[in-house]
C-alpha cells in the first residue's frame, strides 16, 4: 500500500473515527507526505525493538563485573593546534528549547519577540551582535582554525525539515558569512513518529486541525542521519567530511560554551582512541544522581564501557572508586569524541526513552530514536576524558544566561566573537 486509505488508517491511527471529513482529508494527506504506510509500519517495528532493547538495558550489570574505565584527566594534559588535524566537529542543535522558550514568557517576553526562538542562538548578556551558543561556538572554531593554519570543517545539526531550528540557523550562518569557516554546513535530523504504547499514530490539534505527534531522533539520531546519502552531491556527510581528509568528529552541543583548551584537550585525548567520553569526576554519589554514568564492565572475558542510567545502576556502581580512591565514576556531559570509522561501521540500537506524554487523556508512551550514549558502548578502545565543571556551560533556561556571560568572560570567548563580528 503506497497511500494512506481511510480503513487502514482506522486501525493505525488513534480516534480516527472522531476526526471531521475535512480534519481526515488534512491528516491523511499529511501522512502520505511524510509518513507513508510503509514509514510508519517501519517506525512501529522500530518501536518494538526499541521497547526490547530497554527491557534488556535494565539486566545489563547482572553477572558483570564492573570497573573504573580507562581515564584521562584534562588537567594532566596538554592539547596543541596541531591535534586538530584531521578532525571535523559536530554541532548538535536540534533541541526546540521548551524549557528555555517557558522561562522566557515567565520573565514577560512577548510571543513576537519568540517567533524565530531557538535555544542555540538565542542571545548571551554581553556577547556582541546578538550572539547566543552557536555563534559564540562558530567563532571559537573558526579562531582555532585560523590559529592552527588549516580549517577545521563542521557541521551543525538541526531538528527535523521543517522544524524552526531547520529554517533560522542556516539564516544565522549565511548572514554571518559562515564565521569566515570555508567547510561548515548543516544537516537536519531525521523524525520519528511519537507512537501510543499500542503502537498506533497519535494527533496533536493545531488550528483545529490534526498533525501526527513526532519527535526528533533523539540525541543519537543526527549522527545516524550523517551516515544517509544526500547530503553533498549524493554522498553523506561522513563520506564528505572524509573527503576533506576528516578522520575523527568533536560532538559539541550547540546550546552550550566551552573553554577552547578544552577543544584542544578533547583533540588529544581522542588521538589514541576510537571513542572518548567526556565526563565530570565525583567526590560523592547521591543515590538520585540523575546524571548517566561512565562504568566498565567486565562480563564473559570481554570488557565495554558503558554510559548507565540512575535506574539501572546498582550499589557496585556508586561504591566504586578510582586507584587512588579519591573519586567515583565520572558522569557524563553528553560530549564525545569518536573514529569516522566508528560510525561508518556500526549502526547505534534502537533507543526508548522513559515515558513520555503525547496527549493528557492516553497513557505516557516513550519516544523512539537513538542514543548518543551508545556510541561509547561501541567502541573497540574506549576512554573518558574528566573536565572540571567550570571550563563549560549549558542553557536550559533563562536563568542559565548569566553563567554564559561570565564564562565568557572568563574564557575570552566574548573578544573572540568581537574579533568575528
Amino acid at each position: 500500500m503506497s497511500k494512506w486509505s481511510n480503513e487502514f488508517a482506522e486501525e493505525h491511527i488513534h480516534e480516527f473515527d472522531t476526526l471531521s471529513e475535512i480534519q481526515k482529508k488534512h491528516l491523511l494527506s499529511i501522512l502520505d507526505e511524510k509518513f507513508p504506510p510503509k514509514t510508519f509500519e517501519w517506525h512501529a517495528d522500530l518501536q518494538k525493538k526499541a521497547l526490547v532493547n530497554a527491557g534488556e538495558s535494565k539486566h545489563i550489570l547482572a553477572e558483570a563485573t564492573q570497573r573504573y574505565p580507562r581515564l584521562i584527566q584534562s588537567d594532566h594534559i596538554s592539547g596543541a593546534l596541531a591535534d586538530l588535524h584531521e578532525y571535523a566537529i559536530v554541532l548538535t542543535a536540534g533541541g526546540d528549547g521548551v524549557r528555555m522558550r517557558s522561562s522566557l514568557r515567565s520573565q514577560g517576553i512577548g510571543e513576537d519577540a519568540l517567533q524565530d526562538f531557538i535555544k542555540a542562538t538565542y542571545q548571551i548578556p554581553g556577547f556582541p551582535n546578538g550572539f547566543g551558543c552557536l555563534q559564540a561556538d562558530l567563532a571559537v572554531i573558526e579562531d582555532l582554525s585560523k590559529q592552527a593554519g588549516f580549517q577545521i570543517p563542521v557541521i551543525v545539526t538541526t531538528g527535523p525539515k521543517g522544524s524552526t531550528t531547520a529554517r533560522v540557523i542556516p539564516q544565522v550562518i549565511e548572514r554571518n558569512n559562515s564565521f569566515g569557516l570555508t567547510h561548515v554546513r548543516t544537516l537536519n535530523q531525521g523524525e520519528r513518529l511519537h507512537l501510543s504504547q499500542d503502537g498506533k499514530i497519535v494527533c496533536v490539534m493545531i488550528d483545529e486541525l490534526p498533525w501526527p505527534a513526532t519527535n526528533p531522533d533523539e540525541t543519537g539520531g543526527p549522527f545516524m542521519k550523517m551516515k544517509k546519502a544526500g547530503f553533498d552531491e549524493g554522498k553523506s556527510a561522513i563520506e564528505w567530511l572524509k573527503s576533506l581528509g576528516c578522520k575523527k568528529i568533536i560532538a559539541l552541543q550547540a546550546t552550550a560554551l566551552f573553554d577552547p583548551s578544552i577543544i584542544l584537550a578533547m583533540a588529544h585525548a581522542g588521538k589514541q582512541h576510537d571513542c572518548v567520553g567526556v565526563g565530570v569526576l565525583r567526590k560523592g554519589f547521591e543515590a538520585k544522581d540523575p546524571f548517566g554514568t561512565f562504568v566498565t564492565l567486565e562480563k564473559k572475558g570481554k570488557q565495554s564501557t558503558i554510559i548507565v542510567e540512575q535506574a539501572i545502576r546498582n550499589d557496585a556502581t556508586m561504591n566504586l572508586m578510582d586507584p587512588s580512591n579519591t573519586f567515583h565514576l565520572p558522569y557524563n556531559t553528553g560530549l564525545y569524541i569518536f573514529d569516522v570509522e566508528l560510525l561508518l561501521e556500526n549502526s547505534l540500537p534502537d533507543y526508548a526513552t522513559p515515558p513520555k506524554e503525547i496527549l493528557p487523556s492516553i497513557p505516557k508512551s516513550p519516544k523512539i530514536g537513538y542514543a548518543a550514549t551508545d556510541l561509547v558502548a561501541l567502541a573497540k578502545d574506549p576512554a573518558v576524558l574528566s573536565v572540571n565543571l567550570d571550563c563549560y556551560e549549558n542553557i536550559k533556561t533563562v536563568d542559565d544566561l548569566q553563567k554564559l556571560s561570565d564564562l565568557g568572560k572568563r574564557y575570552g570567548i566574548i573578544d573572540i566573537c568581537k574579533r568575528a563580528g
